[in-house]
């Protein structure tokens, strides 16, 4: 049997999205989404991304040197349970929109660097990665959770951040990496 004080227990442990999706469930509103936090370097430079790579064209990496292309961001870990698929979404965009001028940069949080190349390598990622097992630019690039995708302008502008995609999401996304693409 379920006490009123059990079941306000239980409520106050849930994360607030998932209570306003039940909330307007049940009382007969179209469900939304909690739009997630904004990554506080939205409209403002990128900071400095220097890597060596584990994958990609060359093995070192330089967002500053990448000035004139739209880059893509993917911050991602081996444990993460959606990450997989995120990183087959990244090398899609990039054999998708890479003659276009979009660069794609996946950066592992992993503290073991052999098995994010060895989920890279299972997934067929070869556009650049690297690892940051000192979880610097994790902490440069506002990472509150994985996946993370930023979008960086032309201009070296972070202009969009985006977590795990759902349609709707991916839809959003796209079109926004097309707009970034056509500036």
């Amino acid at each position: 049997m379920v006490t009123v004080s059990m079941f306000r227990s239980s409520l106050s442990r849930l994360r607030m999205p998932f209570l306003a999706l039940c909330l307007s469930a049940s009382a007969g509103l179209p469900a939304m989404a909690a739009a997630p936090e904004a990554n506080p370097l939205i409209g403002k430079p990128a900071p400095e991304l220097v890597q060596r790579l584990f994958a990609g064209p060359s093995r070192n990496f330089r967002l500053s040197e990448r000035r004139g292309d739209v880059v893509a961001i993917g911050f991602w870990t081996s444990w993460c349970g959606s990450c997989r698929a995120y990183l087959e979404r990244l090398a899609k965009l990039d054999a998708t929109y890479g003659s276009a001028g979009l660069v794609v940069v996946g950066v592992s949080l992993d503290d073991d660097p052999a098995r994010a190349e060895s989920l890279a390598r299972a997934v067929g990622a070869k556009f650049r990665n690297s690892v940051d097992t000192a979880k610097v630019l994790g902490r440069r690039f506002a990472v509150a959770d994985v996946p993370l995708l930023l979008l960086v302008d032309r201009e070296g502008v972070v202009r969009f951040s985006h977590g795990d995609l759902d349609k709707a999401g991916e839809a959003q996304m796209t079109a926004e990496l097309r707009q970034l693409l056509d500036e």
